[in-house]
């Protein structure tokens, strides 16, 4: 028995492979069962399990495209970089599809430097949407999972840490509206896990699996990168005065190192692109009674009256009964162990407030770099119902620890409880996906841009071989005043010369463009797309500029070949930065696994520090 905890103890993650496969297969389980109502009716509208949860399931909803709210959004952020790749061979650097034209790996709201850009590439949209959704809800529970066994919690009070989670309805809310970028949230229990095996282990190789997962939180999406670095601050901060060690300070070091260096393919371009077109939100709060309505109201439907300004999607996280019941226990339980997590509930409470007043933690949050461009305040409610988890689970693992027989089985029920309770408050929200059903559009022979009154359908006007001119409100934009679309007064075209002389286009791609000129005189050829600075000229004579905010080339006269190109300024920058990443993850990963680095584990230091959470529950267990 000494042998297999040592065994375990030396073990990045704290359960062997059958243990990992059971828990694998239970998440894929739970995971279909919350996304479930996904097949129900779509036509009711209202919370409760009436008139849809007695009804045949419609997997003909699988089939379509879903729209509703912000879900085109993402929808075409993740059908413009796979139909890049797919149809034209080219990397995804800029969409002409959204705004009449912007960056495409600097939008913060992309998903491309992602594993899943792969399940897009072989499956296409639709299957790449619903799978997407599917496999993170069920990673968020693996995680979760993972992160009970590194706290050495009994196998129920894990299961309360990997339920919770996912099961709030922050999930389906966010996902009702198509708040894709919200996703890798789901990253952040094996964020903190591995936080914590770095300190067990005295090694540094967990922590860079760990700033991994962090940089997917920014490559996936944008709100959960800040969570994610306030959190490890937060538990790296109180591990490292309560137990008067460094090291989980170190690792922390280590884990934001990595998470920098593995996402710098999308950080350097979307830090151009905020530096470029700053979005600057203004004050956004909730008052007292807004966030109890958004924590403990069963009512979570997404139509429901907001507690704020936004809609209520922006807002809830619900935190059943059962839930608090643990998390009170577990505070009580052992308030040291629960510690950075209590810190945790605070401070994003306190975000989740927004702006109360001139010394509002948000207003210094939003000092921090690229911190601007963070929104809705509500939308800090996620971490915070991550905290109520763990310290939920602490407290799943203080009832299993008393009673006899009787406490395994108390957890056990209450647990059920809550995940019922959950599933019944949050997971009807998931049939708000196909809200809206629009025609599609006739394919134009030729790109063009279009506008309507309201740019809801993207994703349809860009398989239509158009683009979107208004975008405004609808996510990340730039703008787009002199872009017009072909149904506007004032179009002269998609591209045209101030002068005399004759253009016709030879080619047309997202990322280049060729023309064949003849100029009497020297002119201007317009382009009718957004200029940006990393557009340039591959071939021909000419210079650069900017027409009124369009893409525009200053000609000479007479005849020749052109061809723009566009590429981020930064991209080979972010390319090596990203590989010497990737370098330093695989070298680590050698060096620490030979014997030589294995005595790193036995220091002083190590041992201060790398088994607090387990030494501090150590009495729970039996």
């Amino acid at each position: 028995m000494n042998n297999r905890a040592s065994d375990e103890a030396r073990r990045i993650f704290r359960l062997d492979a059958r243990e990992f496969a059971w828990v694998t297969v239970g998440a894929l389980v739970f995971a279909a069962v919350f996304f479930y109502p996904i097949l129900c009716d779509i036509r009711y509208l209202g919370p409760g399990l009436h008139d849809w949860l007695l009804a045949w399931p419609h997997f003909s909803n699988l089939t379509e495209l879903p729209i509703n709210n912000d879900s085109d959004l993402f929808d075409q952020l993740r059908w413009v970089p796979y139909y890049t790749l797919t149809h034209f061979h080219q990397w995804p650097f800029w969409n002409p599809y959204k705004c009449g034209g912007m960056s495409m790996l600097g939008n913060p709201e992309s998903g491309i430097v992602t594993p899943f850009l792969l399940i897009y590439l072989v499956g296409g949209l639709v299957a790449g949407i619903f799978l997407e959704i599917y496999l993170h809800i069920a990673i968020a529970f693996v995680g979760g999972y993972v992160l009970g066994r590194e706290f050495g919690l009994r196998p129920v009070a894990c299961i309360v840490l990997a339920g919770m989670f996912p099961s709030s309805s922050w999930l389906p809310l966010h996902i009702a509206f198509g708040h894709l970028n919200f996703l890798s949230v789901a990253y952040l229990p094996w964020i903190v896990a591995m936080l914590l095996a770095a300190c067990r282990l005295g090694k540094s190789f967990p922590a860079a699996i760990g700033g991994l997962f962090c940089a997917l939180t920014l490559t996936e999406g944008n709100y959960a990168f800040p969570f994610a670095v306030i959190l490890v601050a937060i538990v790296a901060t109180t591990l490292t005065v309560t137990t008067l060690s460094v090291r989980p300070l170190m690792m922390a070091a280590i884990l934001c190192a990595f998470a920098v260096a593995l996402s710098a393919l999308k950080l350097i371009p979307a830090q151009e692109m905020l530096t470029l077109h700053p979005r600057e939100f203004g004050a956004s709060g909730v008052r007292w009674t807004g966030a109890m309505i958004s924590l403990f109201s069963r009512n979570q439907d997404a139509y429901r009256p907001s507690p704020s300004t936004f809609y209520m999607v922006e807002y809830g996280g619900y935190l059943g009964a059962p839930f608090i019941a643990f998390a009170l226990a577990g505070i009580a339980a052992g308030p040291r162990r629960a510690l950075p997590f209590v810190l945790g509930v605070v401070v994003f409470f306190l975000l989740f407030m927004g702006d109360t007043g001139p010394h509002a933690l948000i207003t210094y949050v939003r000092e921090l770099p690229l911190a601007k461009n963070l929104g809705i305040c509500g939308r800090w409610v996620i971490p915070l119902v991550f905290c109520v988890g763990v310290l939920a689970a602490l407290g799943a693992q203080f009832v299993c620890g008393h009673w006899g027989g009787w406490g395994p089985r108390i957890a056990a029920v209450l647990l059920s409880v809550g995940l019922v309770d959950a599933w019944v408050v949050g997971s009807p929200n998931y049939r708000y996906l196909f809200h809206y059903h629009p025609e599609r559009l006739p394919r134009s022979e030729s790109f063009r841009q279009y506008r309507v009154e309201s740019p809801i359908f993207m994703t349809y006007i860009a398989e239509a071989n158009m683009g979107s001119v208004s975008c405004e409100a609808f996510g990340y934009h730039v703008p787009s005043n002199s872009v017009l679309g072909y149904n506007e007064k004032g179009y002269r075209g998609e591209y045209y010369l101030t002068d005399s002389g004759t253009v016709y286009q030879t080619k047309w791609s997202p990322n280049r463009l060729s023309f064949d000129v003849s100029a009497t005189a020297p002119t201007t050829l317009v382009i009718n797309e957004n200029f940006d600075i990393d557009w340039h000229l591959e071939s021909g004579n000419g210079t650069m500029a900017s027409d009124h905010g369009r893409v525009a080339v200053e000609l000479p006269a007479g005849h020749q070949q052109l061809t723009l190109f566009y590429e981020p300024a930064h991209i080979v920058l972010a390319l090596l930065v990203t590989a010497v990443g990737g370098v330093a993850f695989i070298f680590l990963w050698f060096w620490e696994r030979s014997p030589a680095a294995g005595g790193s584990i036995s220091t002083a230091t190590s041992r201060a520090s790398a088994g607090w959470f387990i030494r501090r529950g150590a009495h729970l267990k039996n």
